[in-house]
């Protein structure tokens, strides 16, 4: 592109120079030379248009140059900007594929802590089974130490904690995994576990709502929450959770007997009932039908 701008400027150059000559040619031939033999006219009339000519040429080139010189200046600018793109070109280039390296050493890496931490954790699991509980603590520390945000491996090493009783480091355990997966009903259940055993029943209760909230599907869960509420004075509460236990095994005695001590102690004589019929249908040889039927007519007499 720039070859062609140039061979169009020699070209318009010499086209002006013509037409300088060109019209300075008449003028020429017009100078005064009658008194000068013929030669002599000749020779000043080719001394003169040559220099005329040469005048007119120096004159041009300058012009020339001048136009050309701003021209220089753009060029190379323009050559430094293209070497300035060129030069962020290659570094944006060379800073990919350093990213897209480290990025797949990162997933190589990434890939192989896994594997790793799987081994550990199936190891850990194993040396817990066989009761052998410090290999298996050490083994979950390890996991842990590759992957701090491993929940398989704290839930591993809070069991293994838990089955050596050592309770309150089970708790912290269980405490900081619950942080990082809140809807691990399981390890809700063991914080209750553990908070009853410490006698914090208020706090048990709070950890199987919990629990029953993120897993509706465990009727124990249920049972065990309706008989806390009782012991801390909310039977009403309390009947809400039975209803559920009893809902998912209807035909389990042990819930029916919860039913109806639950709605005696409430005062709901219906309730009571329906929960009597229930449980002769389903026992009828439940020693404590007696008791309940007696009891069940003397709410609001």
């Amino acid at each position: 592109m720039l070859n062609i701008f140039f061979l169009l400027i020699i070209i318009l150059a010499i086209g002006v120079i013509g037409f300088l000559v060109i019209r300075k040619f008449p003028h020429l031939a017009n100078l005064d030379l009658h008194n000068l033999p013929e030669e002599k006219i000749y020779q000043k009339k080719r001394e003169i248009i040559n220099k005329r000519i040469e005048k007119s040429s120096n004159l041009l080139k300058n012009k020339i140059v001048k136009m050309l010189v701003p021209v220089g200046k753009i060029w190379g600018k323009l050559q430094l900007q293209f070497r300035i793109y060129v030069g962020k070109i290659e570094r944006l280039l060379h800073h990919e594929q350093v990213l897209k390296t480290k990025q797949k050493t990162k997933t190589v890496n990434k890939e192989e802590n896994q594997q790793k931490i799987e081994q550990l954790i199936s190891s850990g699991e194993q040396q817990l089974n066989a009761g052998n509980f410090d290999q298996a603590e050490e083994i979950f520390i390890s996991a842990i130490k590759i992957d701090p945000k491993s929940a398989a491996a704290y839930r591993g090493l809070g069991d293994t904690y838990l089955a050596k009783n050592s309770i309150e480091e089970a708790m912290q355990t269980y405490k900081f995994l619950i942080k990082m997966e809140p809807d691990d009903d399981s390890v809700l259940v063991k914080l209750a576990e553990i908070a009853e055993g410490q006698g914090n029943l208020q706090e048990a209760i709070e950890h199987y709502q919990h629990a029953v909230l993120v897993n509706d599907s465990f009727s124990p869960r249920f049972y065990h929450l309706a008989e806390l509420l009782v012991k801390v004075g909310q039977p009403e509460v309390a009947t809400e959770s039975i209803l559920q236990a009893v809902e998912l095994e209807p035909q389990n005695p042990k819930y029916l007997d919860l039913l109806i001590e639950i709605a005696i102690i409430c005062g709901n004589k219906d309730l009571a009932l329906k929960g009597y019929g229930e449980l002769r249908l389903v026992n009828p040889e439940n020693q404590k039908l007696s008791s309940f039927k007696d009891r069940i007519y003397k709410i609001g007499v």
